[in-house]
C-alpha cells in the first residue's frame, strides 16, 4: 500500500511516485502511471475552465473505460463529485440521474450527445458554453490528439489536483438502485472510502506489485471499487479484460495468465459457467496468481469447494452493498475470515442482528444483519425518506438481509426481508421493473419477483393485468428501451388479477406460483427446428417468426453471454440432455444448437 491510513494525498503521492508502471491494461494497450498522471492533470485544468467548484458532480456517461477512470479519479482527487453510470444507462434513468445530482460537467460519448436528456440538461444549464465533454474511444495514450472534444481539452499541461483533506467530504454518489424517476444514489464519503480500501488491500495483500484482473462493470462497487480504485490505492496495475463471453470463454480465461494477474475478481455466476464449461484446469497455475475472490452475492459452497479442488487457488467470498463501499464480512481462507460456505466474519466493522421488536437476537437464532463502521455510508443523495429507513438514529445500516450467527462466530444467510433480486450479481429493484412496464398502454398493473435459478441464483418475472392484448414480445421490447439488459424481466405472465394482502401489497410467493405456472414450455412434438426457435423466443423475449436457423447474437436483440448460457440450460433442461462444453462455446447461431441436439438426442 502507498501509506496507511490512506487519503488522496497519499494515492495521489503513489500515482506520482510510480513513473512508467503500467496502470491500466487493456486488451488493445496499456495507460502507463506517468500517461495517467498527465491526463488527470488535464482534466483537472479542464474543470478550471468550466469553473467548477468543490462539491460540484461530474456525471460520467461513457464506453471509453480509460476516460470514465481518468474522469472519476481527477474529480474525487480535486474535491469535486463524480457520478458514474453504465455506458447503456437508458436515455429516460441517465435524465433521471442529471436532473437529481445537477452536474456542472457530463462526460459522454459522442453518440449519446443529441439524445433529448442531454439537450434537456443543457437548456437548464444556460450560461455554461460547453459542459458536455464528448470522448473519443481509443484515444489515451495515444501520440495524435483529436481536435476537439474531451479528449482534447484534457491534453494540456493543466494542474495538480486539490487533495481535500476533510475526510467526512463526499468522494462520489453511486446509483444502482431506485427508480427512473426517483433514482437512488448512495453518497460515499472518503473517509468510507479510503477506510475501506485499506482493510481490502490488508485482507488480500495488494501491493505494488499486484496485477487486478476485474472485468466487472464501473458502475457498480465491485467493479469500481476492486478495480481502479484498489489498484490506485497501491499504486499497482489493473487488468480490464474483454467484456465476457460464452463463445470466447477460453480466450477470457488465457488473457488471466497472459496479463499476468495476481488477483481474480468476478462474481458466482461466472464462476459457475468456468467450473461448467471451461476446457482446462490451469488458467490460474503461474505462480504470481493468488487467488480467486467471488463478490457480489453468495458463493455457493459445493461450488466453491469445486473451484478451490479443480484449480488449486484459494478462494474467497466477500459479503457487502454500495452502502458499504464494497464489502462488509469475508470468508475464506485466512485467520481473520470465516468459514467455506458462509457470509464470513466481519472485519473493520461490527455486526448486529436485530429481531421484530428492535432488539439483539441471541446466537444461533435468525436476525436482520445491521452494520456500522467507518465504510458505512452517510445517506442517499438528497433522499432523506430513503436514508431514514435505512440508517438507524445511531449510525446503523439495516441491511434488509436475515443471518444467523454460528458458534465459530461466521454468519450464514437465511433470505432477505426486501424485496430486491440478486440476478447474477446484480442487484434489481421490481419497482423499477414495474414503473417500466407501466408506461405500456396495455398494463394496468404490473408487479415483479425474483424466481430461484440454480445458475443466476434469482432471476426477475413480471405479471402485468391488462388493459389490451397480450404481447410478450412487445412488452419486452418495451422494456429492453428503458432498462439495463440485466433488469429486463425474463418472464412476463398475464394474469386476471395481482394476489394482493389486506394491505393491498403483492403476496410475493403467491405471486412467485402464478408467475412459474404460467411459464410455457416448448412443445416436443412439434419439429426440432421449431422446438429450439421457440425456446430461443423465449429466452431472448422476442416473437418467434423473427427467428430462423441463420439467427444468431448479431442480428438477436438480448443475446448477450448470459442470455447465451441461459438458452443452452433452457434447451438442455427442455430435451434432458447435456451439450458438451466445446459445443456451447462455439454456438455462433441457432443452426450450431439445433445441430447439437440433433447429435445428441
Amino acid at each position: 500500500m502507498t501509506g496507511s491510513p490512506l487519503s488522496s494525498a497519499a494515492l495521489y503521492d503513489g500515482i506520482v511516485a510510480s513513473g512508467k508502471a503500467e496502470f491500466l491494461v487493456q486488451t488493445d494497450g496499456v495507460l502507463r502511471y506517468d500517461q495517467f498522471l498527465r491526463d488527470l492533470h488535464g482534466c483537472c485544468g479542464l474543470f478550471d475552465t468550466r469553473d467548477l467548484t468543490p462539491g460540484e458532480r461530474v456525471l460520467i456517461v461513457t464506453a471509453d473505460e480509460a476516460a470514465a477512470i481518468t474522469a472519476f479519479t481527477a474529480a474525487l482527487l480535486d474535491g469535486l463529485v463524480p457520478v458514474m453510470l453504465t455506458p447503456d444507462t437508458p436515455a429516460p434513468r441517465a435524465g433521471a440521474v442529471a436532473r437529481k445530482v445537477s452536474p456542472g460537467l457530463i462526460v459522454a460519448d459522442a453518440a449519446r450527445c443529441a439524445e433529448d436528456w442531454i439537450e434537456d440538461w443543457l437548456e437548464d444549464r444556460a450560461g455554461n458554453a460547453v459542459p458536455v465533454m464528448q470522448t473519443a474511444k481509443g484515444f489515451f495514450g495515444a501520440k495524435r490528439l483529436p481536435k476537439s472534444g474531451f479528449q482534447a481539452e484534457i491534453a494540456v499541461k493543466g494542474r495538480a489536483p486539490r487533495l481535500p483533506e476533510d475526510q467526512d467530504a463526499l468522494a462520489y454518489i453511486l446509483f444502482t438502485s431506485g427508480t427512473t424517476s426517483a433514482p437512488k444514489g448512495a453518497v460515499i464519503t472518503h473517509r468510507n472510502l479510503f477506510s475501506h480500501l485499506d482493510t481490502l488491500s490488508r485482507l488480500f495483500g495488494y501491493d505494488k506489485d499486484s496485477r487486478i484482473f476485474n472485468g466487472m462493470v464501473l458502475a457498480h462497487g465491485d467493479g469500481l471499487v476492486q478495480g481502479p480504485l484498489l489498484a490506485l490505492a497501491n499504486a499497482c496495475a489493473l487488468i480490464r479484460p474483454a467484456p465476457y463471453s460464452a463463445a470466447k470463454l477460453e480466450d477470457w480465461l488465457n488473457s488471466i495468465r497472459a496479463f499476468r494477474a495476481t488477483h481474480v475478481l468476478s462474481v458466482p455466476t461466472i464462476y459457475a459457467f468456468i467450473d461448467r464449461y471451461a476446457a482446462h484446469d490451469d488458467y490460474f497455475d503461474a505462480a504470481e496468481c493468488q487467488c480467486l475472490i467471488s463478490v457480489a452475492a453468495k458463493l455457493d459452497e459445493a461450488l466453491w469447494r469445486r473451484l478451490e479442488t479443480r484449480f488449486s487457488r484459494p478462494v474467497f467470498n466477500q459479503y457487502g452493498l454500495t452502502e458499504t463501499v464494497a464489502s462488509a464480512l469475508y470468508a475464506g481462507p485466512h485467520p481473520e475470515m470465516g468459514a467455506t460456505g458462509t457470509i464470513g466474519k466481519p472485519v473493520d466493522i461490527k455486526v448486529r442482528l436485530v429481531g421484530q421488536d428492535g432488539g439483539d437476537v441471541p446466537d444461533g437464532e435468525t436476525g436482520e444483519v445491521w452494520l456500522s463502521g467507518d465504510n458505512v455510508f452517510s445517506g442517499y443523495w438528497d433522499d432523506a425518506e430513503q436514508t431514514a429507513e435505512v440508517l438507524s438514529g445511531d449510525g446503523w445500516l439495516r441491511t434488509g438481509d436475515l443471518a444467523v450467527k454460528r458458534p465459530d462466530g461466521a454468519f450464514e444467510i437465511r433470505g432477505r426481508i426486501k424485496t430486491a433480486i440478486m440476478c447474477g450479481g446484480f442487484l434489481i429493484q421490481p419497482s423499477e421493473v414495474d414503473e417500466v412496464l407501466m408506461t405500456h398502454p396495455a398494463v394496468s398493473e404490473a408487479a415483479t419477483v425474483g424466481i430461484s435459478d440454480s445458475d443466476f441464483g434469482e432471476i426477475p418475472a413480471s405479471a402485468v393485468v391488462l388493459d389490451g392484448a397480450f404481447d410478450e414480445a412487445a412488452l419486452s421490447e418495451h422494456c429492453r428501451a428503458r432498462l439495463e439488459p440485466m433488469k429486463v424481466p425474463k418472464r412476463i405472465v398475464a394474469v386476471e388479477a395481482i394476489p394482493r394482502g389486506d394491505a393491498g401489497k403483492p403476496q410475493l410467493e403467491a405471486l412467485r406460483v402464478l408467475l412459474v405456472a404460467g411459464t410455457p414450455v416448448a412443445s416436443l412434438q412439434s419439429s426440432l427446428t421449431e422446438a429450439v426457435l421457440e425456446i430461443a423466443s423465449r429466452t431472448f423475449r422476442i416473437p418467434v417468426d423473427s427467428l430462423s436457423p441463420d439467427s444468431g447474437p448479431e442480428d438477436v436483440s438480448g443475446w448477450d453471454s448470459f442470455a447465451h448460457i441461459n438458452l443452452v440450460l433452457q434447451v438442455e433442461q427442455s430435451f434432458g440432455l447435456r451439450i458438451p462444453t466445446a459445443e456451447v462455446v462455439s454456438i455462433a447461431r441457432l443452426a450450431d444448437l439445433i445441430a447439437a441436439v440433433e447429435r445428441l438426442k
